[in-house]
């Protein structure tokens, strides 16, 4: 099978953290026999992957090379709202990506497309599609239902997309039921809840080190968040639940990899909370640093919100790979999380925005460091049985099937 994925955050080189998933999941895809073409929007910093079974394409769409800014993580401001810029180029992003998506389907007879994201790929995979009868596929992340919902013509293109798919998939039930208050009940048969999947790792990742180059205590117990620094992960919820975390284990050190605009308002908070001691802000990793800071820790945390605008995440990466890593993770019990961790099994779901929640489910894996490792082994089975990228392939691979036999 020719399979062609379209995407607008993808690894542009070795070590990026701009859509890896979309990576990994189209290398899987093309580990059980299928050809595999990526088409992703330019960017000076794409570099060849001498290693990747994919073939990866970029369009240009606008003029000079500079000025191209859409995808890649800089579309949305704070993951809230367009930014400017983005309403200027976004006609240039669909005419020219419309263009070289019919080309990628002449060119490398594709039998099928795969968009990740509603919008603005799975309305292009819809048009293009439409021009040469090529069925095509949508994945949900979570920021294109959220814009469709506040946008009158992003909601009638999501529409658009949603009617001619051959189906889509979704790694949460919210996003799920979003996607079909937007576009109709008709339609829930062709929408699936398909989770993330990730590398398994092995059982133990190389740390050495680790504690050094973030000058983060040797011997304390090491929380670990990752993500964005935006409203939707929570973090300012994980910083408020310290204090009387402290108070119950006063070794407690917490590390929150990552960047973004919240950067400076997350650590003025952590000062003004009389945290600096036990609270290190990383920023930016690149993916390996973020396997090897998650491996570092004892627990792994994921306060994701839905954030003032009403946004919320799919099912954070981040949060498989600290199972793969095989570390207990505490989570908010929205989005996605549910599909990937069993309550009580291999971490502990709380309610969102509860910084008492948050720290009594982190003070009880602190003061049971069996449980932790019981909790831990379990998410790493878990990660090796279902929730690897071989094994979410297996299913996107017997959608595509149905999806041709269908068309």
């Amino acid at each position: 099978m020719n399979v062609g994925v379209l995407a607008h955050s993808f690894p542009r080189f070795a070590g990026d953290t701009h859509g890896p998933f979309v990576k990994h999941l189209s290398e899987a895809i093309a580990r059980r026999g299928h050809r595999v073409d990526a088409l992703i929007p330019y960017d000076d910093a794409i570099a060849p992957d001498p290693a990747t079974p994919l073939t990866v394409h970029s369009f240009r769409y606008i003029w000079p090379d500079s000025w191209h800014g859409l995808g890649y993580s800089r579309t949305l401001r704070r993951d809230i709202a367009l930014a400017g810029f983005a309403y200027l180029q976004s006609p240039f992003y669909f005419a020219f990506g419309e263009r070289a998506l019919r080309r990628l389907i002449r060119r490398r007879n594709l039998d099928l497309v795969h968009a990740h994201w509603l919008l603005p790929n799975g309305f292009l995979a819809a048009r293009a599609g439409a021009a040469h009868g090529t069925p095509f596929a949508v994945t949900l992340h979570g920021s294109d239902i959220f814009m469709a919902e506040r946008n009158p013509l992003f909601r009638r293109m999501a529409r658009y997309a949603l009617e001619r798919a051959a189906h889509v998939t979704s790694c949460s039930a919210d996003l799920r039921d979003r996607l079909l208050a937007l576009g109709g009940e008709r339609h829930a048969d062709k929408v699936h809840l398909v989770a993330n999947g990730t590398e398994l790792l092995p059982r133990s990742v190389a740390t050495e080190g680790v504690r050094q180059r973030w000058q983060l205590p040797a011997e304390a117990p090491l929380l670990v968040a990752v993500g964005r620094l935006v409203d939707k992960k929570g973090f300012r919820y994980l910083l408020e639940a310290m204090p009387s975390l402290r108070a119950q284990h006063p070794g407690v050190h917490l590390a929150v990899g990552g960047s973004g605009p919240l950067a400076e308002p997350l650590e003025e908070q952590s000062r003004r909370l009389g945290l600096t001691e036990c609270v290190t802000f990383t920023g930016g990793l690149s993916h390996p640093e973020v396997l090897q800071l998650i491996a570092a820790g004892d627990v792994f945390v994921m306060p994701s919100v839905r954030d003032p605008k009403g946004n919320i995440d799919g099912l954070p990466i981040v949060v498989l790979e600290a199972m793969a890593a095989g570390r207990p993770v505490v989570a908010t019990d929205i989005a996605g999380m549910p599909l990937a961790i069993e309550d009580g099994v291999c971490g502990r779901l709380v309610p969102e925005k509860s910084p008492d929640a948050l720290a009594a489910a982190l003070g009880d894996l602190l003061a049971h460091p069996e449980l932790a490792h019981k909790w831990g082994e379990a998410a790493w089975h878990r990660v090796e049985k279902e929730l690897n990228w071989d094994a979410v392939a297996s299913v996107h691979d017997g959608l595509y099937r149905r999806a041709l036999g269908a068309a």
